[in-house]
């Protein structure tokens, strides 16, 4: 980390032709990424740190060149150091959409979270060369939810009939997913990847950490953002959101309200699925153990969603009598250490 750090000054020195300036570390996110604002005179920039054996910055370029090509807000490059993958971009300052929310003014900002997405969704998928988000990457993923929360996190042995009953219900759901519209997607577009552009007249939005995009189904973003993991809303509020972006599509593809909300939720189950092995993972592995506490919130997505549908009813009663008393005994354990 230290010959890291070293290289990154050496670059930045290099950049500013030895001005003085100021680095101050970010928050982290799920990722191996770092970042730093940087302060040099009055101008500020965010310095972006992708160590290249863990992750590629040309998805990063590529992506946000393309949407800010359709009008959107994306942080400008200035410099980018390729082999060591160290990228200099615009600063879009501190306001983050999900602190925003505490100013009472949830309806605009999701109608315009929601406009925002529904012109990205309009970006070409053709050029981009995005991987499909299929049923063998939507299973992968589920497989998460098995190994690192049933398994790793809460420690259960599970027989051959809950094996079965897992992998049928992936299977179902994979299949369902995969019949949606295809389109753009980012794939965590939610209230802590959204920023509040200042400055502006109107509330414009800049978006970041697209460089996971993908093409695939119609609903997932909007699942990302409307049953977001860090905030959560009641559901006649996400139901009136929902019918929102519904009407507002350029086109619904001939699918009924009744089916999209269905869609919706369908793409919110395998994500949370997902994220409950994701954020399991990162406690135990990656020593991030900060989203624990957004555990509980993920957990009950998907216990009222496999609740409310006949199909997932015996997935439901499995999650009750053998998930829900270990989860909550674990989650009260690991939260008090």
């Amino acid at each position: 980390m230290h010959t890291r750090q070293s290289a990154l000054n050496q670059w930045l020195n290099e950049l500013f032709k030895g001005m003085q300036f100021t680095l101050i570390p970010l928050a982290g996110d799920a990722s191996f990424r770092r970042y730093f604002r940087l302060q040099c005179q009055q101008q500020t920039y965010i310095v972006m740190d992708a160590p290249p054996d863990k992750e590629t910055i040309q998805p990063f370029i590529t992506i946000g060149k393309a949407l800010a090509n359709i009008g959107l807000h994306t942080p400008a490059i200035s410099a980018v150091h390729h082999t060591q993958g160290f990228v200099l971009l615009e600063d879009f300052g501190d306001q983050l959409f999900l602190n925003a929310l505490s100013n009472h003014k949830e309806d605009t900002l999701y109608e315009a979270a929601m406009t925002t997405l529904i012109q990205m969704q309009s970006c070409s998928i053709n050029n981009l060369h995005l991987l499909d988000f299929n049923q063998t990457h939507m299973l992968e993923e589920m497989s998460l939810f098995r190994q690192w929360f049933l398994e790793a996190y809460l420690g259960l042995t599970l027989d051959a009939n809950d094996v079965r009953l897992i992998q049928n219900t992936f299977n179902r759901l994979a299949e369902m997913i995969v019949e949606q519209p295809q389109v753009f997607i980012h794939r965590d577009y939610h209230s802590r990847n959204l920023m509040i552009m200042e400055g502006k007249p109107s509330i414009e939005l800049g978006i970041i950490d697209y460089q996971d995009a993908m093409r695939g189904p119609f609903t997932y973003d909007l699942v990302s953002l409307l049953k977001d993991c860090y905030i959560q809303w009641p559901h006649e509020i996400i139901d009136t959101w929902i019918s929102y972006f519904y009407h507002h599509l350029p086109t619904t593809h001939g699918w009924s309200l009744s089916e999209f909300s269905q869609a919706f939720a369908m793409c919110g189950l395998q994500r949370h699925l997902k994220v409950l092995g994701i954020f399991s993972r990162l406690h135990l592995r990656d020593q991030k153990s900060g989203y624990l506490r957004d555990l509980p919130r993920v957990f009950n997505y998907v216990i009222s969603c496999v609740a409310n549908y006949q199909e997932l009813l015996p997935f439901y009663h499995f999650m009750q009598q053998k998930v829900q008393a270990p989860f909550l005994e674990m989650h009260s354990l690991c939260t008090l250490q």
